[in-house]
């Protein structure tokens, strides 16, 4: 995942919003280098952000983020798939 795809995962878990301060001490960021990010993300209607530097989560965000995790899945995904494949019988040769 991008640091834009971590962003708007941390809004997401986060209930949708959060303060520019707050996103940087997750990310283990800068709080310019997080606003520079937030603010880029906020040019492209990914997010909106208020006066007082809180980054909403817009829907055009959610949508980014879904795709993100449709094409980066999470190791309990991959470990769940692999299990499946596992339990499947193997074809028997006649």
């Amino acid at each position: 995942m991008t640091n834009d795809d971590e962003i708007l995962e941390i809004l997401s878990n986060e209930g949708g919003k959060a303060h520019v301060h707050r996103v940087a001490n997750l990310m283990h960021i800068s709080f310019d280098y997080a606003r520079s990010i937030l603010y880029s993300l906020g040019r492209r209607d990914f997010l909106d952000i208020g006066r007082d530097e809180i980054a909403f989560l817009t829907d055009k965000g959610k949508e980014r983020l879904e795709k993100a995790k449709q094409k980066n899945p999470t190791l309990d995904e991959l470990e769940k798939a692999a299990m499946d494949r596992r339990k499947k019988p193997y074809l028997e040769k006649e």
